[in-house]
């Protein structure tokens, strides 16, 4: 009898020793920090200042045009972000931003601490603006943007608002042609579908179509919304450019801000599980997995840069990121910005750019992108009330 409960405690402890190393321990570390060493901006080469802008504020994504050295902003109100997001299942309509935009910035234009920018217009749509990711790219037509509009169900007899809750937001992705001379966006198209359910973020194909995230899969609302980051319903999906879409792939915990990097392979972060999801897409716009590249973080949104480099906006506490919803003006959260590149074996490695451990300067950075011409970093959130820009210190000879 010793021996038999000998050897089902045992069995018991290894059982629970396994459940910590592969279930429990990368749970305490992504959602709480623990076993993470988290740095201070001062140890990192960078001088960084916030512009503090109400119209630079709550800018959840960015797209940098190396061409036209203009970097474009998603931006809204902070105060709102807790009360109409409907991809974190916040519902209150009637506390929605209603001067959401396009902002527009000229990186090689400096204006005191901050640089010149105008808000796009958008001469040719009258949808409401309630704005999540962005991308553009350059393609046969011009410049061209595409970008996540969340705005709230409707109605479609009377106009009115209907109960958020029950149905959930009727979220799609507007596709426009930049004019840069004009400072506008030329409406060219709709993506609203079947499968545009819960786009969080966009990424081009080489096709002339888009890949993008449903971040809870089909589930807009209810019990299936909740458990959706956990059971992993989330999906990659594609729209080809007639508009037409289709899901690629599936299983996925909470997918977030996609980039196709300059290997031309598709890299889909997840929030809640950590890591990028390793795609390669294939011409009829279907994608063959090809593995995870281990980054031990919750991840937002992804970037390339001119170097061939993925930027790699990270929380390094996730537990951290719902009491800056709840005020954005004075809580001060931990961020981290990553740099995923592939080493003379080509291997891919990752590293710290920067990391600030007690918000003295960085927001809560959902994108980062690195401007590979100065070395600068721009950094932006979802919910804080400014960008934050790092300058690399100089050299001293």
């Amino acid at each position: 009898m010793v021996g038999l409960l000998f050897k089902i405690g045992l069995t018991l402890v290894i059982g629970l020793a396994v459940l910590y190393q592969t279930v429990v321990k990368d749970y305490l570390l992504l959602f709480y920090g623990i076993g993470r060493e988290i740095q201070p901006v001062s140890d990192f080469p960078y001088q960084c200042r916030r512009i503090q802008d109400p119209r630079l504020s709550a800018c959840e994504d960015m797209w940098f045009s190396e061409a036209t050295r203009k970097l474009l902003l998603a931006c809204s109100d902070p105060s709102s972000r807790r009360h109409w997001l409907p991809n974190m299942g916040f519902h209150n309509v009637s506390g929605r931003s209603l001067h959401d935009a396009v902002i527009a910035l000229d990186v090689d234009k400096p204006d005191g601490d901050s640089f010149e920018y105008e808000v796009l217009s958008m001469p040719d749509f009258h949808e409401p603006l309630h704005l999540l990711g962005l991308t553009g790219g350059a393609r046969s037509r011009g410049f061209e943007l595409y970008l996540v509009n969340s705005k709230p169900s409707v109605d479609p007899a009377t106009g009115a608002l209907l109960d958020q809750e029950n149905v959930g937001a009727n979220s799609t992705i507007e596709h426009f042609k930049i004019d840069f001379h004009n400072n506008a966006l030329l409406h060219l198209g709709t993506f609203a579908n079947d499968r545009v359910v819960t786009p969080n973020n966009i990424a081009l194909s080489t096709q002339g179509g888009i890949y993008f995230t449903n971040d809870h899969g089909v589930h807009k609302t209810g019990l299936g919304h909740t458990l959706s980051p956990i059971i992993g319903s989330g999906d990659l999906s594609y729209c080809d450019a007639k508009y037409k879409c289709k899901r690629v792939a599936s299983g996925l915990k909470f997918p977030n801000g996609l980039a196709l990097a300059r290997d031309g392979l598709l890299y889909v972060p997840s929030t809640v599980a950590g890591g990028l999801h390793v795609y390669e897409p294939h011409v009829d716009g279907s994608a063959k997995k090809l593995g995870v590249v281990d980054v031990p973080y919750s991840i937002d949104n992804l970037s390339v840069d001119g170097k061939k480099n993925i930027i790699i906006a990270a929380f390094p506490i996730i537990a951290e990121v719902a009491k800056a919803f709840s005020d954005p003006y004075g809580y001060r959260v931990p961020s981290t910005i990553l740099k995923l590149y592939r080493d003379q074996y080509g291997n891919q490695v990752w590293e710290k750019l920067i990391e600030d451990r007690d918000g003295k300067v960085l927001p809560l950075t959902t994108t980062a992108i690195h401007d590979a011409k100065t070395g600068r970093l721009f950094l932006s959130s979802i919910v804080s009330p400014f960008i934050t820009v790092c300058d690399p210190e100089k050299k001293k000879k």
